[in-house]
């Protein structure tokens, strides 16, 4: 009995204990590299959300800024040559707001905005994107650097790039909850 403990048992169960520390050892490994993996691509979604928040931040900000310009240059024009129902218009706002501040008297509102810092910002804006999943936001970049090689702008143009301003803040706004939203998975590890 004691010659088949020693010959047979022994050397099995030391086998055995090597074959399981092996499987153990190579299910680890898988694990730690899979956390791993899982770790850098939240970490970098984590780091491309806040970049995609900080410009377009900055980009509506932008955009908004010089729509404010060419709204005041249309204004101004007008009020050189004013219709009756400008004129009108601007009799009727000023007693209606006659005791009110005015917004614009506290903002410092640059008179020009830098072109080429503009329509740098949308290229890189528009690089970021995935060009099959994220149509809304692209098509509304793509306004931008057309509204910005229009020669001239009117009213109806403004109207139509505060909509596509907005658009771009809605999209925006549903692509980061999308995307947190798959951060949240992978800390979980689904």
């Amino acid at each position: 009995m004691k010659e088949i403990l020693n010959d047979y048992i022994l050397p099995s169960g030391v086998l055995l204990t090597f074959i399981a520390a092996t499987v153990n050892i190579y299910f680890t490994r898988k694990n730690l590299k899979t956390t791993k993996y899982i770790d850098t691509i939240t970490s970098e979604r984590i780091k491309w959300l806040s970049i995609i928040r900080e410009e377009i931040t900055h980009l509506v900000a932008v955009i908004s800024e010089t729509l404010i310009i060419h709204k005041r240059a249309i204004e101004d024009i007008e009020s050189q040559n004013p219709s009756e129902s400008y004129i009108d218009n601007a009799n009727y706002e000023y007693h209606r707001h006659s005791s009110d501040s005015l917004n614009e008297s506290s903002l410092v509102i640059q008179p020009k905005i830098n072109f080429q810092e503009i329509i740098k910002k949308l290229h890189l804006l528009k690089l970021r994107f995935n060009p099959n999943e994220d149509v809304d936001i692209l098509n509304s970049i793509q306004f931008f650097l057309d509204f910005y090689m229009l020669k001239y702008v009117t009213t109806k143009d403004l109207e139509e790039a505060k909509a596509n301003l907005n658009n771009l803040s809605n999209q925006t706004q549903l692509l980061l909850k999308k995307e947190w939203e798959k951060v949240k998975l992978e800390t979980k590890g689904k």
